[in-house]
């Protein structure tokens, strides 16, 4: 089993994905494919609607998964 056919069974859930010398991204997975995942996250303003980020797998150091 691949890491994105692993990643596919947690679509919906929330996660924490952690990479490269950056900040987590914390959000919900929303979709995977086999070189990136998709993880809507919420924005840093106030009344902003939620953002929807792509993360190559290559970048990927791990993925926590929440609830």
């Amino acid at each position: 089993m691949s890491f994105a056919e692993l990643l596919a069974t947690f679509v919906g859930r929330s996660v924490e994905v952690f990479f490269a010398e950056n900040p987590p991204y914390m959000g919900t997975l929303e979709s995977v494919d086999a070189s990136m995942i998709t993880v809507q996250i919420n924005n840093t303003y106030y009344y902003s609607p939620p953002i929807t980020v792509s993360i190559l797998n290559s970048n990927i150091q791990y993925v926590r998964i929440i609830a």
